[in-house]
């Protein structure tokens, strides 16, 4: 066999581990980054979404890089900040769509559908769940992403710096300063209330 051949049976070998380490992440992790998709695109959105092209695009991204990933990082945190890139790229897009059609927001469903099984805890939640995010929709990108996977998703500073690409100290610097736009945005739209305190988890 020559050299020629060589190359390209090696060649061969190494784009079929690939496909099946992509297969075996995928199958592992779809799950939790369709999860992720949804809490970071929220109810209200930037526009209408299909969360499993949200989730397909994210795998397109991860299927590109996965030859350069040399485990530096967890997996998860790998993916989540491709699963962070994606979402944030695709409401940036849907932002100025919506400015070029002066498309409205979509409310979240149960407000719009209530079922019977439907109780007023779960109109109650659905509610503040709408008003946070329409708040955090108004935030800046980089406050929004810091917002939400700290208060939401309950993540280590360092893990949220490895998927935002800052250092731990930039992530408190930055919590702080979004959580003070928050509440300003918030008081404003909504009025004085008492709504949920950041949780503490290991922030300093």
């Amino acid at each position: 066999m020559d050299q020629a051949q060589v190359a390209v049976s090696l060649a061969e070998e190494l784009e079929g581990k690939a496909a099946l380490e992509l297969e075996a992440i995928y199958r592992e992790h779809s799950a939790l980054v369709s999860k992720w998709v949804r809490r970071l695109w929220g109810p209200n959105g930037a526009g209408v979404v299909d969360a499993e092209d949200l989730l397909h695009e994210v795998f397109l991204v991860v299927q590109r890089r996965l030859p350069g990933f040399r485990g530096e990082a967890a997996l998860t945190t790998w993916l989540y900040s491709i699963t962070v890139l994606v979402v944030s790229g695709r409401r940036q897009k849907e932002r100025w769509r919506r400015w070029l059609w002066r498309r409205a927001a979509p409310e979240l469903s149960l407000l719009h559908e209530p079922t019977a099984a439907a109780t007023q805890e779960d109109f109650d939640r659905a509610e503040a769940s709408r008003q946070v995010y329409a708040v955090l929709d108004e935030l800046r990108e980089r406050d929004r992403t810091l917002m939400i996977l700290f208060e939401l998703e309950r993540l280590p500073g360092s893990e949220i710096a490895c998927i935002v690409g800052i250092s731990e100290r930039n992530v408190w610097v930055g919590l702080s300063r979004a959580r003070a736009r928050f509440k300003q945005v918030f008081e404003r739209r909504f009025g004085v209330a008492e709504t949920a305190q950041g949780v503490s988890h290991g922030d300093g």
